[in-house]
């Protein structure tokens, strides 16, 4: 992420509208005396894309936003991130009551080439681009996938907050690892790896499979694969003279079925005969 630009009014001790700009600035140092507002630029950055700042102890202290006897505090960012350019706003209002709440937020995906000086002529946030957030709500989503880093680890290796320069350097192995993985876009590795297991596992269950069959077919060698062999050659064999003896067998069957029933016919006829008698004078 780098900063291009960088407009403030009524934030922290920026009472009135102030601009920063970053655009030609590869190295810049904050310099001058303590309470001229150099903590004050590294906090609207982090406020513009977050809504809060480490040194506020959370979301609770966005009452720190607003510049003395201010109602209202603007913070505008415009940054560029893996070859595109996005601007974050937000804007703090305290009410009649003297609460002070988040009044908007949003991030815009700008144009190609958007000329960032054209932000002085007063455009309007329809002139900025694609609207990417729109409301407080969505904001840590979209910067999340514009930046690719969460609010704690920005405050941990990016915008290191005052007092805990070391934090990154004595973190555990695994947070500074996952703080890594995210800047270096890392995690389409990670993705490699799941897909390159899973599909590991699934050769593996293949593989087992195959050792398993193999197994059941121990003492196999080429005398007992010829054998076997010339077994099922003369099952072929064996096949093809059922296949033509079939039809005469079917004949054969027929012809006894006829000569049954002539069997029957005649066994009916000696039954007749043997019930006629000669008679008595004969």
């Amino acid at each position: 992420m780098r900063p291009l630009r960088l407009d403030l009014a009524g934030f922290t001790a920026f009472r009135d509208a102030t601009t920063v700009d970053f655009t030609d600035a590869d190295f810049f140092a904050l310099v001058g005396p303590t309470g001229s507002g150099k903590s004050s630029v590294l906090d609207a950055i982090c406020f513009a894309l977050y809504g809060t700042v480490p040194r506020w102890g959370g979301a609770r202290g966005i009452a720190n936003a607003l510049a003395p006897s201010a109602n209202e505090a603007r913070v505008r960012l415009v940054f560029e991130s893996a070859g595109a350019r996005y601007v974050a706003t937000r804007v703090v209002r305290r009410d009649g009551r003297g609460n002070v709440k988040t009044g908007n937020a949003g991030l815009q995906l700008m144009p190609p080439g958007f000329d960032v000086t054209k932000l002085d002529t007063g455009l309007t946030p329809d002139d900025l681009g694609e609207v990417v957030a729109g409301t407080p709500a969505e904001m840590e989503e979209a910067v999340l996938e514009a930046v690719g880093l969460p609010y704690e680890q920005f405050t941990s290796c990016v915008l290191l907050p005052q007092g805990q320069f070391a934090d990154f350097l004595h973190a555990k192995p695994a947070t500074r690892q996952q703080i890594l993985v995210n800047l270096l876009g890392l995690g389409v590795y990670e993705e490699v790896q799941k897909l390159a297991t899973a599909r590991a596992g699934r050769s593996d269950a293949a593989l087992a499979a195959v050792d398993r069959m193999l197994e059941g077919l121990t003492g196999i060698d080429d005398e007992a694969l010829g054998a076997a062999t010339d077994r099922v050659e003369a099952m072929r064999r064996l096949a093809g003279d059922v296949d033509a003896a079939v039809p005469e067998l079917r004949q054969a069957r027929t012809a006894a079925t006829a000569v049954e029933a002539r069997l029957d016919a005649l066994d009916a006829e000696l039954a007749e005969l043997t019930r006629v008698r000669p008679p008595a004078d004969l």
